[in-house]
């Protein structure tokens, strides 16, 4: 073969396997929907858009979930549960040149398994009052009532820095000239708080009051005591305490499960693999649903006092055949429900189930769809 042909032939090649390799590497954006139950709403560019199994949700979608559920799950085998009334926004992403994923929570509670994290690679979740930042974990997120958030670390580390409030009386332009402001954030972000495995955390109203306080004394000439002071009651603002994994948040925990990474990288793709998503699910869900029937099972609970004593809770499911089964919802995962009863261990559906009555509280809830 002519040299200068082969030359220019190798140079093809390299150019060839260059292309190639960049677009395997090609980082791919995007939240990929693994689970989907009941009736949950994205919104993106301000109007609502159909969602499915293998549906990649972006940033800046906004999720509702009303009375559903919803799992998802990153090209990196982070997976997240949004339970039932969550409101959501993405604000970003990783990839794309970003190596942040960071979602902005409203109200509502996530359940968030992630993988050992990148020396770069950050994951936050926030609200306007706190940023939690993982650092390789399992841990709940729940904001219940305005913008205070409650954080339960079941494993790993998370790492919550709160923010001050933008006042709604000073605009946002004038307490950012402000230095008074910015040593207020300083301070806030000096002193990051810590919460390790087993530990949960709950920023108090005091942290508002105190946040606002200070922000409508920005021109007080105190002002610079007061943010001194403020550091001290910071901590007293954030309540942390240990606690014991209860038997439920471990079913919670053991059900949230992945499904094959080349099912989340193909969804990235576009390519509509709903059938195959539920398919590795449901297997998946399916060895999660035998061991946890297995664990019960060991416990050797035979009464409804143990029962009660054990899962902090005690239930009468009443199934449509008139059956009665006295004892606890160790999980629920759509419409495939796991039960502890004074009978035995049952798994069932919840089209069989026409209620269940909380004998703690007396509370009868509606039929379970």
């Amino acid at each position: 073969m002519n040299r200068k042909l082969f030359l220019l032939l190798l140079i093809v090649t390299f150019i060839g396997s260059s292309n190639s390799c960049s677009k395997v590497t090609k980082s791919k954006t995007g939240l990929v929907i693994i689970f989907l139950t009941g009736k949950v709403e994205v919104q993106r560019n301000g109007k609502l858009i159909p969602i499915s199994l293998g549906s990649v949700l972006q940033k800046d979608d906004i999720i509702k979930t009303n009375s559903g559920t919803l799992d998802l799950q990153t090209s990196l085998g982070h997976v997240i549960r949004l339970k039932s009334y969550t409101n959501l926004s993405i604000d970003s992403l990783h990839g794309d040149g970003s190596e942040e994923t960071s979602l902005a929570v409203k109200t509502g509670l996530l359940l968030v398994k992630t993988n050992k994290l990148s020396q770069k690679e950050q994951f936050k979740i926030s609200t306007p009052t706190a940023i939690a930042g993982v650092r390789g974990t399992a841990f709940s997120f729940e904001v219940v009532q305005g913008t205070l958030p409650k954080i339960k670390v079941y494993e790993g580390m998370v790492a919550m820095t709160l923010k001050a409030p933008v006042s709604q009386v000073i605009p946002a332009d004038k307490i950012a000239e402000n230095p008074n402001f910015q040593k207020l954030q300083k301070l806030l972000e000096q002193n990051e708080i810590v919460i390790s495995e087993q530990e949960e955390a709950e920023v108090k109203p005091e942290f508002d009051q105190l946040a606002q306080t200070i922000l409508n004394r920005l021109d007080d000439a105190a002002i610079a005591q007061s943010i001194e002071n403020f550091r001290t009651d910071l901590v007293r603002t954030v309540q942390k305490e240990k606690f014991e994994k209860d038997p439920r948040e471990r079913a919670d925990l053991e059900t949230l499960v992945k499904v094959d990474e080349e099912l989340i990288s193909g969804s990235l793709d576009n390519k509509s693999l709903a059938k195959e998503i539920e398919k590795d699910q449901t297997e998946k869900l399916n060895i999660a649903f035998d061991k946890l029937e297995s664990e019960a099972g060991s416990q050797r609970l035979n009464s409804e006092e143990e029962i009660k004593t054990y899962y902090s809770v005690l239930e009468s499911v009443h199934k449509l055949d008139k059956t009665v089964l006295h004892g606890a919802v160790v999980a629920q995962v759509g419409n495939t429900m796991l039960v502890h009863s004074t009978k035995g261990i049952f798994r069932l559906d919840v089209s069989e189930v026409e209620y269940i009555q909380y004998k703690n509280f007396d509370v009868v809830t509606k039929k379970k769809k």
